[in-house]
This record gives structure tokens, sequence and C-alpha cells, in this order.
């Protein structure tokens, strides 16, 4: 018989433990399943195994097969298990640091010891080679070929087999990685090369590094695996088409994935998206929410008009699965399903604060939860769910595996101990919270992207998916669940639905008005286009049957980040400018409410997406094989709903019958999956054999605080249920993490928007805080409450009305200068204000004298707000705005982020009046005292672990150029902790370099937190046990009209005096001295001639622990991050020279301080107006000790070489340079951070790494780790352990002295 050429395709997915088979056969809809164990080592072996297994199984040869469609975890594995090729990186002379730098934001405010991932390419294989360009491509300097020559062959003989190449602007401009990829191709040929002009050509170096890199990492490794698939797939006679899933949903031929492997990073989640639109498609569902929750990860995926949302970044390989910011950020499409929250196998406990917690760590497959038998202690998801009834302990993977019900019940037996709850509780209390953070994570998700979840339906897959969809989708609003048939190889079949696609992107700077070069654009997407098209014409589709998408990242002028815009079809010219324009503000209205009155829109990049046709796909019998005979009914068990006990039947799904109609409770039992239906929900399936839910009706909450109830009464209430209470306090926190998100989004400075230099609370009617953003910058959440009862002083809250918005920026009721601009706007529900939203940030200009150095009064400093209304009932004061404008430099910059901040306050109190609404809280004055008290008495219990006693340190230093020295004493007595800074400078007479009261208790208290509690959410509770002083006209204490512009000079030293004072008490638990971060000012006017002043960000070298050394590069003890190097030269017509690490500057220790930083810059191009920038080095002239031993690290620096100078000359501690011509250049260093232990304890290896990577100096390794060096220049072993004890003795000798011991 001969078979249909096209009848038969398959799809296969290879996991990290499982490899999933789906077998299409067109001429029926019949499909078959296969699964098998992924064989890591070697995966085309497991592959090929159940291609031919399942072949077999449907009667059918390889041969047979005309279309095989592939996803792989191949990418993904390579770049957490770091198994790729030997790669190196090519880069611009001045810039070899950017992938080991990052961003130097700390993604955690209150963790002193980050973990960030290594980079990609280690120092010693990243070559700097000359070569420069600007933001708008022109050549500042050439590529010198003979470098790139000598660099290609010094990786080679290293044992290179991959080199990316990513110079700065290459998107503006790729013709120097081009050639440099000419020269090493002709001298080296079988180098795999990967070009950042190629693979992410858009602007930011470090996330197009990290991009390029990990493309090239992963090449060869791709290249060998296609290789030997295709030979297999030879041998077996297959003659069709081989496919592979990219990241964004579209399949490419094999030759795309051997040149960009990166964009199938997420190959497997992207079909599973697929998978989600075919069903829903079939069920009339063209919106969906795809929620796939397996045995360590849930995902969540918007699914709209048919098809997956594509976002053009993702962050892989996670140091903390659940934190933003501690992977690496990959610029490609990728299909927007994001991770929600734990899986079956996650671990529940019990934190400081005595609620549930579930995830991030796993138990695992061994021992795994303690159901399995197999000596796991520890309660998960899993063991809730079957203590619940939910699960069949003799059911469990069809019966492949039995649980054990008693384990269960021990394990959530202790869990539940510790909270005073029954183990059922305890199950019901995991299940619930679990259910709970992925809708909640689900929510924020879906409201970054301005959508309502109750719009959607929600289609789950995964093994642990359909137990929980219901639930989650109830807390979501949402009505409609789909559980498909085949969900435990949802990816693998949605392979099948995919088209051919390419996406291709490129940055391009432009305003779009009415002038706007739309012959350029025009010209871009054209030649993105053609790109694209050649892409699917290699691989067989005919131009007729391709379908182009094309979109731009687009902005308000003067903003940070940018949102997508879908772009007409046609041309694109002048005439179509008004509908490029309502199509920007439709898509910002609906992800943050309102656009700025008159403000103009700039293109930054074009995406252009070629399609090949959709297949037709038509899916029947896709639970294995027929329905079963017999009755579906199989009995009934008792299970856990609503508080309760119920009698639930249970069915086979297997014999289920399209038209078959259920009602809840009951319970659906499958081999790969047990599906929950509640009381009051139904059950029906489809004619494909869906199980289609019907989420029934939520009944109104019971109020559960009402107007006037006591506030011990209400209290009670709360308590009385930790489950409800851990749910409404993580709602809280997504709200305000939702407000920091629209911050940064919206934004116009560089010190807002790319450094979030700001932060975002919500309080209750007195002022007291009840959450805020964990990412916020700290000094402004500690600040915040003092200055929201002050604005309460003036505007009582009985007398605000809706629309208003108060305001102030003075420092003695803020954040302790005139910068820092705080807006507070109230929140009304049923009539009054029931809570306020605040947000201060720090602006970039609020007028006052240019050089913060010659301030003597506030008065020089700039513009004051006193407590005002910013706008009354809805209506902006235009006086103030008008005075604002006249009074600030580049005013248009600093008004769009104070829109920024109202906006955002404006949306977060949308979603409280929401979350109030739903959980029956008429006031939030009980819920602050909560979870107030419960923060506090976490404290209070951190503080106890504590020895009593006294603890002093004293630190100095000179900010202008005398030495000031400052002591403080820490009273440590029960569960209290007294900070008393006994000495301190007078208030300081010029400078701006004196602290208000308010942030010297911030920045005392701050550290503490980052010490003892790091992990509680924080509050005025974690504050409460901690009391501050300084003496009143210090420079910690300073009173009108004392100048306090620069007062971080002063206050940055707080933390470091409070590590070093606590260190005998707690070395564990402290860091130390950390090179303070800077902001260098850049001022002047930019290419269009606007007025510019942006801020260029800087971390210092980290200081060690006694867990590891720190890392190089760290904007503390702020939450900030860095400022592109090629975004500062976008809007500033500056030339950054050089931005990286300086040798031999960390620390010496057991455990080595991060590495100081030297940035040096040039203004682009002459003028007769100057660039002023702000050099005022931070740590001149300072080297503080190290901890236990360790030594300090090199001091900040600023430098200034003028067109006539022969050498540098110091700027001392700072001064204002103007910049007239690109023959001046400016200098600054960042202190490095100091060492943690006595250096000759380094362990050998570590040093020769650190001479390897040039972090230390052959000089240096001998100097401070007495070292002993061959001749070959390494580490001579034997030798160095002779000299380490001779200065091991000698050092006990002179101990002996000073102590009158003896040896």
């Amino acid at each position: 018989m001969t078979l249909s050429s096209a009848r038969y395709r398959l799809g296969f997915d290879i996991g990290g433990t499982f490899t999933d088979f789906v077998l299409l056969d067109a001429a029926t809809g019949g499909i078959t399943l296969y699964k098998c164990l992924t064989t890591p080592a070697d995966p085309a072996e497991g592959a090929m195994t159940g291609i031919r297994a399942i072949t077999e199984q449907a009667g059918i040869a390889v041969a047979d097969l005309s279309e095989v469609l592939h996803g792989t975890t191949l990418v993904t594995n390579a770049l957490i298990e770091r198994r790729g090729a030997t790669t190196g990186l090519l880069t611009t002379r001045g810039f070899r640091d950017v992938l080991e730098l990052g961003i130097e934001q700390r993604y955690d405010i209150y963790d002193l010891f980050l973990k960030f991932p290594d980079p990609i390419v280690p120092r010693r294989r990243r070559i700097e080679v000359t070569e420069r360009v600007t933001h708008d491509g022109q050549v500042v300097a050439p590529l010198d070929l003979a470098e790139v020559r000598a660099a290609g062959a010094r990786l080679v003989a290293e044992g290179c087999t991959a080199i990316a190449i990513c110079f700065l602007h290459a998107y503006a401009n790729p013709a120097h990685e081009q050639a440099a990829a000419a020269v090493l191709r002709e001298a080296f040929p079988t180098l795999a090369i990967s070009l950042s002009s190629e693979v992410a050509p858009e602007i930011r170096e470090y996330e197009r590094s990290v991009t390029t890199c990990a493309n090239a990492f992963v090449q060869p490794l791709m290249d060998r695996y296609l290789g030997k698939l295709l030979h297999e797939f030879d041998a077996l006679g297959f003659t069709g088409t081989l496919r592979l899933m990219q990241s964004d949903g579209g399949l490419c031929a094999p030759e795309v994935a051997r040149a960009l492997p990166i964009r199938l990073l997420e190959s497997g989640p992207a079909g599973g998206a697929l998978a989600t639109v075919l069903f829903a498609r079939a069920a009339g569902l063209p919106d969906a929410l795809a929620f796939d929750m397996g045995g360590t990860t849930a995902k969540a995926c918007l699914i709209e008009n048919g098809r997956a949302e594509v976002a053009p970044m993702m962050e892989a390989a996670r140091v903390h699965r659940f934190k933003r910011g501690s992977g690496l950020p990959i610029r490609a499409p990728v299909v927007d399903m994001i991770e929600i929250g734990a899986g079956g196998g996650s671990i529940a406990g019990v934190d400081e604060t005595g609620l549930i917690k579930v995830g991030p760590h796993s138990a695992g497959a061994d021992p795994g939860p303690a159901c399995y038998g197999r000596g796991g202690q520890k309660a998960t998801v899993t063991d809730a769910n079957l203590l619940l009834g939910y699960y069949d302990p003799g059911f469990f993977l069809g019966g492949a595996m039995s649980l054990d019900l008693p384990a269960a019940e021990a394990a959530l037996g202790r869990l539940g101990a510790q909270l005073g709850l029954t183990a059922m509780d305890a199950a019901w209390g995991v299940h619930a919270v679990v259910c709970e953070a992925m809708a909640g994570a689900a929510r924020v998700h879906l409201v970054e992207k301005g959508r309502d979840p109750r719009r959607y339906a929600m289609v789950a897959f995964g093994g642990a998916g359909p137990a929980h969809a219901v639930r989650v989708a109830r807390i979501l609003g949402i009505r409609d669940v789909l559980v498909p048939p085949a969900s435990g190889a949802a990816s693998a079949l949605g392979f099948l639905a995919a088209p051919l696609a390419f996406e291709i992107s490129r940055s391009l700077i432009a305003p779009l008005g009415a002038d706007a070069d739309f012959a350029a654009i025009a010209a871009s997407l054209a030649s993105l286009e053609a790109e694209a098209r050649a892409t699917l014409r290699k691989a067989g589709v005919a131009d007729a049957a391709m379908r182009v998408e094309r979109s731009a990242e687009m902005r308000l002028i003067g903003q940070l980040h940018q949102i997508t815009v879908p772009l007409p079809e046609g041309g694109i010219d002048t005439a179509r400018l008004p509908e490029i324009r309502a199509g920007f503000v439709e898509t910002y209205q609906r992800l943050y409410t309102r656009v700025v009155e008159g403000a103009e829109i700039e293109l930054l990049s074009l995406r252009v997406r070629v399609l090949g046709p959709e297949p037709s796909i038509t899916v029947s019998g896709a639970v294995g094989a027929a329905a079963g005979e017999g009755a579906a009914l199989k009995g009934s068990r008792r299970a856990w709903f609503d508080g309760a006990f119920h009698d639930a039947p249970v069915y086979d799904r297997y014999r289920l019958k399209p038209g078959d109609s259920v009602p809840g409770p009951a319970i659906i039992e499958e081999r790969e999956a047990t599906t929950i239906i509640a009381p009051g929900d139904t059950l029906a399936v489809d004619a494909v054999m869906n199980l289609r839910i019907t989420v029934g009706a939520t009944a109104k909450a019971e109020a559960l605080v009402t107007p006037g109830m006591a506030l011990d009464v209400a209290k009670a209430r709360i308590e009385a249920d930790p489950i409800g209470l851990e749910i409404m306090w993580s709602r809280l926190i997504s709200i305000v993490e939702e407000m920091w998100q629209t911050v940064c989004r919206t934004a116009y400075s560089l010190i807002i928007a790319e450094a979030q230099d700001f932060a975002n609370e919500i309080l209750d009617p007195q002022g007291n805080p009840l959450a805020h953003s964990p990412r916020a910058m700290p000094l402004f959440n500690l600040t915040l409450t003092r200055c929201v009862k002050a604005l309460l002083e003036h505007f009582p809250a009985e007398t605000l009305k809706p629309g208003d918005v108060l305001v102030t920026n003075d420092p003695w009721l803020c954040a302790g200068h005139l910068f820092d601009i705080a807006l507070v706007t109230p929140v009304f529900h049923e009539g009054r204000v029931v809570a306020l939203m605040g947000t201060v940030g720090h602006v970039s200009d609020i007028g006052g004298v240019k050089d913060p150095l010659a301030a003597r009064e506030i008065y020089d400093e700039g513009f004051q707000i006193p407590p005002m209304k910013m706008y009354a009932a809805g209506v902006p004061d235009r006086s103030l705005f008008r005075l604002m404008a006249q009074n600030i430099r580049n005013s248009d910059q600093v008004l769009g982020d104070v829109e920024s901040m109202v906006t955002a306050n404006a949306l977060g109190a949308q979603r409280l009046v929401a979350f109030m609404e739903e959980y029956g809280l008429q006031d939030l004055a009980a819920l602050a005292a909560v979870v107030q008290g419960r923060s506090e008495a976490a404290t209070r219990a951190a503080i106890r672990a504590v020895p009593d006693g006294v603890y002093e340190s004293e630190i100095e230093n000179r900010p202008l150029g005398e030495t000031l020295r400052y002591r403080v004493r820490v009273h440590k007595q029960g569960e209290t902790i007294h900070v008393e800074h006994v000495e301190a400078p007078p208030t300081l007479p010029r400078g701006g370099l004196n602290c208000t009261m308010n942030v010297t208790a911030a920045h005392s208290s701050y550290p503490l937190k980052c010490m003892l509690t790091p992990s509680v959410r924080g509050n005025a509770g974690c504050y409460a046990p901690i009391s501050v002083v300084a003496p009143e006209g210090s420079a910690l204490n300073c009173q009108p009209p004392a100048a306090v512009a620069y007062r971080t000079r002063l206050s940055w030293f707080i933390g470091p005096n409070l590590y070093r004072a606590l260190a005998p008490a707690i070395p564990d638990k402290v860091q130390a001295f950390t090179g303070l971060p800077k902001s260098f000012g850049f001022y002047g006017r930019n290419k269009q001639g606007r007025v510019a002043s942006d801020h260029f960000f800087m971390g210092g070298g980290q200081g060690a622990s006694s867990k590891a050394d720190g890392k190089s590069g760290l904007l503390f003890p702020t939450s900030a991050a860095n400022t592109p190097v090629e975004l500062l030269e976008s809007r500033m017509p500056v030339l950054v020279m050089e931005k990286g690490l300086v040798a031999d500057t960390g620390g010496p220790g057991r455990q080595r301080g991060g590495l100081g930083q030297r940035m040096r810059a040039r203004r682009l191009t002459g003028g007769t107006e100057p660039i002023m920038v702000g050099l005022y080095p931070e740590g001149v002239g300072l080297k503080p000790e190290g901890l236990f031993g360790g030594r300090p690290g090199a001091p900040g620096r600023g430098a200034v070489k003028g067109p006539d100078d022969t050498t540098p000359r110091d700027v001392g501690t700072g001064e204002m340079v103007a910049l007239f011509d690109p023959a001046t250049e400016i200098e600054g260093r960042i202190a490095a951070g100091s060492g943690f232990g006595e250096p000759w304890a380094r362990p050998l290896e570590a040093v020769q790494a650190d001479l390897d990577d040039d972090y230390i100096t052959p000089d240096g390794a001998v100097r401070d780790y007495a070292v002993v060096l061959g001749a070959d220049g390494r580490i001579d072993p034997v030798a160095t352990a002779r000299r380490r004890a001779e200065q091991q003795d000698s050092a006990d000798r002179d101990m002996a002295a000073t102590t009158g011991g003896s040896t």
C-alpha cells in the first residue's frame, strides 16, 4: 500500500527528563502519543529510539514521515550547565568588562550576599581591538585588522572553537563586525563566529553582548547535534523535511538553527503556547491564557486573536528562579510565556513572619515529595493535593507509581504544628497559597500588558496544571477552563500547528513628527522584510504564500523604555502619521492609563516578522485510542473543598464521551494528570474530548473589616486566617510591583527609568506603610512615611477629594535633598479615604547652582516645593507647573517623570480598590497593624539572636579634602537595637554634604535589616525595635537652611561603619567596605538642540564577606542600575572611551574585594556651548581596612586631561568640568571593595584564576598574596607554602608581642 507523502507528520520535544512524541495522521485526524526518557549525554540517541518506537506502534516506517518538527532544551541546558563551546569575545577597546559588569544592580535590595550569573566568556578570553563608531554609525576610529588577526590567533591557541564579536553601536553600522568576521573566517575556517549586528542588532551593549556570546557558546553544540540527527534520519530512509521550533513559535530550517541557535532557547514552551492556540481555536476561544504546571515550574502565556504574543527579550539561567534580574538577558524573539510559580514538587515552609511559603526549592524526583516514600521529609504541593483527596495514592501516573498517604500526612502535620494548624488545614494552606501566588504573578503579567484576565478563557496543561487550574482561574475571575486531551505532550503537539517564520529587528532612533525621515524608515523596513523573506525562501516557502507583520518599538521623546506598536500595512510616510500615532496612543493608554498631553513620539527600533502558511490541523481521537468501554464513573472519595470534606465522584477520562456533563465536586483521572472540579463548577466534554469547565460564580466576600469595627476585633479576624493573611499580603506587594513597573516604563530620565532611583508604597490613611516594592530604592521606602505624615498635617485625610495629588520635596520632610520629589494620592472607597499611594523619585534636575560643592545653603540648591496640592480634585495647579518649568533645567524631562509617578499612583489606587472589594475590606488599618506586627516580631526574634553588648566602630571620609571622622556605638539589649552616632562633624558650611535626621535614621536602619531580616517583607514593623540618634546640629542631623544636595557623600558611609561595628558579633552576616557608587552628571545640548541632563551611574567594588569575593561593579547601597554607554551617547553628544575594571584594585583577603572601575570620556565634537560634567569622585584618598585581616580596596579618583596637558590633572574631591572640544578627556575611578580574612589564606587556585583573568597583576600577586611565581609566570605551590608559613610565623610573633603572650 502506498501512503500519501504528506499524510504523517511527527512532532517531538526533548525535555530535561522526558522526550515527548506526537504522530499525526492527517487523513484521519488521529494522533499517537509516546514518551521516553531523555538521554542527556546524547539527546539524539533517545530521540531516535522514540521515533523508531512510535512509528512501529503506528504501523508505519520512518520513511513514511513527510515532516518532522522538533523542539529541544539543548540550548537552555547548555546555558544553565555551562556546557558549550570554549568561547572568546572580540570587543571595542576599553569595553571588555561590559559582559561582567552587567547592569550593576542588586536584584534583591536586602540580600548582602547576592549571587550573579558568571559571564559566558571569562575575562581571560575577552580581547579588545581598536575600532569605534558613534550611535548614528559614524566611524570615529577605523578597525585595526592586524589586531583582529592576532586576537583570533590567541583565542584559537587557547582552545576557542567559537568567537563572538560585539562592537559598540554595531546595530547602527555593522561594517567593522563584518570585516572582523571576514578576517577570522579566512584565517580560521572552522571557527563558529557570531556577530552582534546579526544576532541582536539593537541598542544596549550589555544585552546585545550577552545574547551574542550565548549564541556563539552553543553554535558548535547545535551544529554537531543537528549533523548527527540528520545522519540518523538518512540511515532510516527519511526523505522528508526537518524543521526546528524557535522560541517565537515559528519553525525554521536547520541552517537557521545552526546560525542562530539562541533562537531555540524556549522552543518547548513555544510549542505549548501553540497547542493552546490549536485547542482554544477548535473550542471557539480566540483569547485564552495558557497555564502549564509541571513538577518544578508553572508558566503562563497570553493568547489573543488566535495567536501567542511574542516578546523581544527573555531571561535565561537565573541564579534564583523567581527573582527577575538574577539571570542572563537574551535579546531574541520569544513567545511571552513567563514563569509564574512553583510546581508539584515545590517545598512548603514557614517564613520568619509565621506564614506559609511555597518554593522556590523543589524536592525533585529523588527523594521527591514525602509521599514518594523515598526519604523525603518536607511537605510539598503534591503531598498537599494527596492529603486533600485530589490524588488517588494507587493511581498516580496511571497506577505506575503508588503514593504514601501517611508520609504525606506526617510531613504536613509537622508543617501545621509550626502554624497552629491541623495537617489538613496546612494542606489546604499549601494548595491555596501556591494557587494565589500563580494567580498573582499571572495577573501582574497581564496587567503589565493592559489586559483584564476576566475576558480570557484558561487552557490548562502539564501534570499538575489541571489539579490547580480551576482555583487559579477563580482567583483571576476567569469563568471558562479548558483541559485538552494529550496535555502531557502539549509542546510536541503544538509543533504540528506552527508555521515557518523568521523575525528580524534593527534599532533606528528617530523622532516621529511631521519632519521625520520616513524614507529612511521605509528603507529599513524594506531591508528587514527582504532579509526575512530570503530566509523563508531558502526553506522552500513561496513569496506568494508569505505573510508579513511589522511593528515598531516606540516611546515618548525623552523616555527610556519603549512599547511595541503594530505598524499599518503599505507605505510609511507623512500621511500615515496620524494612524501610527493613534496606534501608539491606544497601546500606551491600555498599558499606563494616560498619555502626557502634547508629548512627541520617538521611534527606537523596527521589527519585521515573515511567516509561511499555518498548517491546517484537525485533531480527533487524541486520548490515545478510542474512548474506553464501560462506565466512566470509577467510584468516589472524600476531597476537601471550602473548609470541609465532600464526597466527590471519580471519573475515568478515557471513558467520558462527547456530550457528557459532570457537576462539581468531581475528580477526573487520566494517566498524565488529574482534573479537580470544585462544588458549584460544571464540566462538559466537547466533540474533540476537551474537558470544558464552567467556573461557578464566586460569592461576594463577607465583610472582613467594616467601618467602625474596633481595631483589636478587626486584627483578630485577620489573624484567625493565616492563609488568607498570606494571600492578602502577597496581593498588596503585587500592586506596588505593578506601580514600580509603570514608573520604569513611562519615566523620561535615565536616573529614574534606567537607574531606577525611585520607590512606591501603599500606606494607610494615617501614613503608616503597608507594602512597598521589593526592588525600590531603600532610602525612599524608609523616608516616605515621614513625608506622608507631614503632608497629612497640612491636608488631613478627611479633607482630601478624589483626584487630589499632594507633593513636596522638603529635605527635612522627605528623602533629604531637593531632587527627591514625593507624590501622594488618596485612595477612596465608598466615599472614604482608605489608603494613600506614595511614589518618590530622584529627578534629573531641580535648578540651583550647577556646581553642588559651591552650595552653602538650601537656597543655592534649587526649587523648593513645600507641602501642597499638585492636583486638586483632578485639576492641575498650573502655577506650580509653570514655576517648575521656569526654575528647573530640562524641565520637560522632570515634568515627564512627575507625570509618570502620578500615573503609577492612579493605577495603584485602581488595583487597591479592586483588592479591597474582593476581600471584603472596608478599611486597611487592621491589615496594616497585622502585617507590621508580624514583621516586627520577626525582627525582634532576629535581634535576640545577636549577643548583648555595646559595639563600636569609626570610619572616615574626605568629601572636601579634610579628613572627617564618624564614630558609631551600637547598643544591643534583648530584642532592641539603639544606634548612637556619638561623634560626627558639625554642619558642613558648603558642598551640600549634610544629612537630615530623616536620612541618617534611614541609612542606619536599612543596613540592620540587611543583616538581620533580609527575607522579611519590609514595612514599618521591621524598624520598630530600632532607634537612632545623632547630635543635633551635626552633619548627620543638620537643621535648615543647611545645604544637603550631596548628602550621600556622608550617609553612604553609615552602613559600612555598622557592618564593621557588628562584625565581631555576627561575622557571617556582614560584608567589608564596599566602594561607593557614583553618578557623573552630564548637562548640555544634544544633537537636536534640546537641553539634556543625564546621569551616568557606575558601581563600586563590593566588599568581600565570609561567603564569597565581592562582585566587581555594584551600585550598593542603592537599588539603582548603571547607565548603558550606548544610551548615554544616543542622548548626549559625548564619547565614552573606556568603562572597565582596574587590576590590583580589589582589597586583598581570603575573600577578595570587588575591583574598582574606570570611565574615560570626551566630547564627541566641538561646540560653542559647553557640556558640563559633574566630576566628583567618591572615596578620594580613603583606604578603609577590610574585616578580619582583609586589606583595603583602591580609592576613588577623578582627573582631567586637556589638549595641552602631558598628564591628567587630579581634580581632588571634584569639580564641575566644562567640555568645549574633543581633545579634553575626563576620567572617573570608582573605589574598590575591601577584603575579608588574611590574604595569605586565599586558596592558590583562586589567586591563579585572578592572575589568569587579569584581576591582579604578577606584582600584585607577589606583594598582596605572598605567592612565589615560577619562570613560566604561574604560582609555584611549594615555594609559596614556605613563604606563607614564614609570613604566618611573623604575624604570630607580632600578635604575641602585642598581647604579652609567648610563642
